[in-house]
Parts: structure tokens; sequence; C-alpha cells
């Protein structure tokens, strides 16, 4: 019994170790930097409201069995969304600012999950999952600690390794969970059947997504379409393998994933455009922080900035409490062409991002002991 614990707490350790290995920020401050990046992306485009509930009938209200909205007989008075979307939008900007940022992203997520059961009253769930597990993971991250109006303090649950390994696993496993299914269904070696092409045609004559490349799909041939299939299920099922091999090799598949994402938008018009921001937090934003460093010894960077922040509140604020607005850039009556566009843009920038981190080599970190040759610091462990 002993020794299968020894070697169950073996394969655990060295599990652990080439996870951290794989996903080390090369610069702790460099989060800080993607703290910002993370929240003006929220503010801009995808921050929650829930106040659109208010004008919801209560026949409607069908949660989950597991939800803490059963724990309500229908849904609650308007004011309750109100506050709650005061307080996603008040921890929002908290957190891209720095004020506290480790106490106002756990906000941020207590508020959004409470928002979320209801949300998902009526009989559907999104895919929004990767987004609030990227901020719970960066929350003990230490991301607060720089470029913050209120640093946060230094704290022995800060650990950007454990962090961005968690996160990484988190991703790994959302994929595998995804291609499973599809392998189950798509991998039958029979050409008059195809999973791409029920995706496709169910987006574009049920969902209307006809635009960009989609009207060409029609026109491909029968062997393309079931490449398209075992490739999407190998790509899913694959990122742990990249993940344990190296992290040169781990930066290559979220380069893959960014590639694939881009196809899809093309093609299916389905441009996912939160995961953006989950795979670039394995990228270096060290010279993002250096900029933003100099740049916020400004004053005028400091209004400018304040202004900004100001101004893309305001507009969420106005969309949250007036149903009859479109203040936000993703709003759901904005045109769906737009949405494309931009996710192609953003994904097209995570590339770039994610190309250079990959081309860029990381130095060894090592300690010169006394009278002793330099010897390698080893990554923290789990």
């Amino acid at each position: 019994m002993k020794t299968l614990y020894a070697w169950t707490n073996k394969v655990n350790t060295l599990f652990w170790e080439r996870v951290c290995l794989s996903t080390t920020p090369e610069n702790v401050k460099a989060l800080s930097a993607f703290r910002i990046v993370v929240g003006l992306f929220m503010l801009a485009i995808y921050v929650p409201s829930f106040s659109w509930i208010v004008g919801a009938p209560q026949a409607l209200f069908t949660p989950p069995l597991l939800s803490l909205a059963n724990l309500f007989g229908g849904f609650p008075a308007p004011t309750f969304f109100y506050l709650l979307d005061g307080v996603v939008l008040l921890s929002l900007v908290c957190f891209t600012i720095g004020v506290k940022a480790r106490i106002s992203t756990l906000v941020f997520l207590f508020a959004c999950l409470i928002g979320l059961n209801f949300n998902f009253s009526f009989g559907k769930i999104d895919h929004s999952i990767l987004i609030y597990s990227l901020l719970l993971c960066m929350s003990f991250s230490g991301w607060g600690r720089h470029l913050a109006v209120l640093p946060d303090k230094a704290s022995r649950f800060d650990s950007p390794s454990k962090s961005l390994s968690l996160l990484s696993i988190l991703l790994c496993f959302a994929m595998f969970s995804a291609g499973f299914e599809k392998a189950l269904s798509w991998l039958d070696f029979d050409p008059t059947k195809n999973g791409f092409l029920g995706w496709f045609n169910d987006g574009y004559y049920t969902l209307d997504r006809r635009y960009l490349f989609a009207d060409y799909v029609n026109y491909f041939p029968p062997l393309l379409l079931e490449v398209f299939d075992y490739t999407a299920v190998v790509f899913e099922l694959s990122p742990l393998f990249f993940l344990l091999h190296s992290r040169k090799a781990w930066r290559l598949w979220l380069l893959i994933a960014c590639s694939f994402h881009v196809t899809n938008t093309f093609l299916l018009n389905i441009p996912f455009i939160a995961n953006s921001m989950v795979y670039l937090a394995f990228t270096d934003f060290t010279w993002l922080y250096e900029k933003m460093s100099n740049l916020l010894k400004q004053s005028y960077v400091k209004t400018l900035g304040t202004g900004a922040i100001v101004l893309l509140l305001i507009m969420r604020g106005k969309e949250a409490y007036y149903l009859d607005t479109s203040a936000a850039l993703l709003s759901p009556s904005d045109k769906t062409e737009l949405k494309l566009y931009l996710g192609l843009l953003l994904w097209i920038f995570a590339i770039i991002l994610i190309a250079r981190s990959l081309l860029h080599r990381r130095p060894t970190a090592t300690i010169r002991e006394p009278n002793k040759e330099i010897v390698p610091v080893l990554e923290p462990q789990f």
C-alpha cells in the first residue's frame, strides 16, 4: 500500500512539475498588464448584464436541478437585478484599475455566479465558463500587486505558476470534454455523415449565419468535410499532450487553437471571442508592463485613462439600466457582421502575440552559490 502511495505521489509531482514548466510566467509583473487588458476587454465587449431578465415572464422560470435559482420561487424583483448589475460593473472597474484586485475579482465572480444561475433558468447554458475560470485562477496569481491604484498585499495564497497551471488544466479538460463527445459520433469513417456539416447547416439555415466565407462551404467536397471532422477531434483531444511535452509545444498548441477559431469564424461564423483572453494568459506581456509603467508616470495619460474608464462605465450602465438602448459595442442588437470582424481582429492580435512568445527564447533562471558552480533554479512545485 505504501509503495502504491509513493508511486502515485511521485507521478502526481512529476505531472505538476511538467505543467509548471510549460506555464510559469516569465515575468510576474506582466500579469498586472494582462489584468488591465482583460478588464478593458470585458468593459468594452464582454461584461455580463442581467437586468434584461426583468422583462421575462415568470412562466419561463425553469432552472436546472443543481442551481442556486431553485432557492427562489421565481425571478426576483427588478431591484435585485439592477443591484446585481451595479455590483458587476463596479467590481469590474475596480479590478481593472487595481483597487484590491483580488477581492474585486472574487466579488465580480460571485455576482456573476448568482446572475448566471438566473440566466440559465431559461433552459439553455452557454459556453462562457472559460472566461470565468480565467478570472478565478488569476485572482490568486498576484496580478493586483502592480499597476494598481490600491495594490494587493503579498499573500501566501498568491502563486502565478499554480494559477496558470490550474488554468491550463481546466482549458485542457474543457477541450477534451468537447472533443470526446465529437469523437463518439464524428469518427464514423462514413463520408455520407458529417459532423462539421451538421453544425454548419444548423447555423446557416436556422440561425442565418451566412457571412464571410460561409457560402463557399456548400461547395466543399465530402472528403474535405470529413477531414474537418477528424481534425477538430484530434485538435480538441490533444492539448494535454502538448502541455506535458514542453513550454514551446504548449504555445504551439495555443497558436493552432487561435488559427482554429479563425477558421470557425470564417466558415461557421462562430468567433468565441472570450477564449482569446484565456489563450493570451500564457503569453509574455513584459513589454506591455514596461510601456504601461512608463506611460502611467505621465499625468495626462492618467487623465485620459480615467476618462476612458468612466466613459465605458457610463456606456455599460446605460445599457444595463435602460433596456431600450444599445450602448455596448457587442450588444445583441448590433450587427452580427460587426461581431465577426471584431472577432477576427482579436484572433489575429492573439496569433501575433502568441507567435511572438513562441519565438522568444526564455532565459534559464540560475543562482550562484558561494564557491560553487551555477545551478538552475527549480520551478515551484504543487
